[in-house]
């Protein structure tokens, strides 16, 4: 497990498909206080953007637009291993069957953004599935520009040639070029928690999973944003 405080990294959400205006977000209905998820371009009408479209680009400080209010990034990494015992000795061979990672963001609470993208409703237009109109947006895109139920196996969210499950967390050290960027592709959203005080700000925290292998950027201006083949996933 790795923790990092918000203020010594940069948190960017992207979705994984890479064409134009499948921005990932809440719409908010003018008026009335509601809100829905929905897929859309960035300079629609009361729609404030949860993740962002691969098509932006790779440069980081000006391409994309960190989350802001940040408290704390926790990145737990795991693996999924099968034992092997071998007939006539005592060790016992670890043969891994995959990596999981969780990222964890926490931020102090400012809209509700989050609780809609976790708990939904999702527009009746983009909506994978209009019979789950209660569905949140946990499982991004479904190969199109409509957000996924999640009833299916990932790897189907595909758009023919690429798959386009789920999100890319990008998370930054804020040193520049020489630092770090880390990408966990094809991240779900697993949980979400909202914590009260009454003595301070109320922060929210949202859970990613992925079982899909990290991925390292070369330079820590710019973000890995090449999609997934779906002869790779």
């Amino acid at each position: 497990m790795v923790y990092f405080l918000g203020r010594d990294v940069n948190i960017y959400i992207g979705t994984e498909g890479p064409a134009a205006d499948v921005n990932i977000g809440a719409m908010y209905a003018s008026g009335n206080g509601t809100a829905e998820c929905t897929v859309g371009a960035s300079n629609l009408a009361n729609f404030t953007i949860f993740a962002e479209t691969l098509e932006l680009g790779t440069a980081r400080g000006t391409d994309w637009t960190a989350q802001t209010d940040i408290t704390g990034v926790d990145v737990s990494i795991g693996a999924t291993d099968e034992d092997v015992t071998y007939i006539g000795q005592k060790g016992t061979g670890k043969v891994e069957i995959k990596k999981e990672y969780t990222i964890s963001l926490t931020r102090k609470k400012q809209n509700k953004l989050w609780d809609i993208i976790f708990n939904g409703p999702t527009q009746s237009a983009k909506a994978e599935d209009t019979g789950q109109l209660a569905q949140g947006a946990r499982w991004g895109l479904d190969g199109s520009d409509k957000i996924a139920n999640g009833l299916s196996n990932p790897k189907d969210y595909n758009d023919g040639t690429n798959v386009e499950c789920g999100y890319r967390v990008f998370v930054g050290l804020k040193t520049g070029a020489a630092g770090e960027v880390m990408a966990f592709p094809h991240c779900l959203i697993t949980s979400h928690s909202v914590s009260l005080n009454a003595d301070g700000t109320s922060e929210e925290t949202l859970e990613f999973m992925t079982q899909q292998q990290m991925i390292s950027g070369d330079d820590g201006d710019y973000l890995p944003t090449s999609v997934t083949p779906l002869a790779d996933y």
